[in-house]
């Protein structure tokens, strides 16, 4: 029942712009929704990404953290 009503009173602010206002209203909505959706990132997705200069030993490190 809230859904319904809250459709309609969706439908009711859309009728009232015009079809600039909406579709700033519609970009904005898709951008939050994409936000929302985003894939949390993990270590793994920097595989092959990372670079490390010439003669730069990382393995080095691991004994000082």
């Amino acid at each position: 029942m809230a859904a319904m009503a809250l459709k309609e009173k969706a439908m009711n602010y859309f009728a009232a712009l015009d079809d600039e206002k909406a579709q700033m209203v519609i970009s904005y909505m898709e951008t939050i929704e994409m936000s929302a959706h985003k894939k949390s990132k993990s270590i793994a997705d920097l595989k092959g990404k990372i670079q490390f200069a010439d003669g730069y030993d990382y393995k080095a490190l691991r004994g000082e953290i």
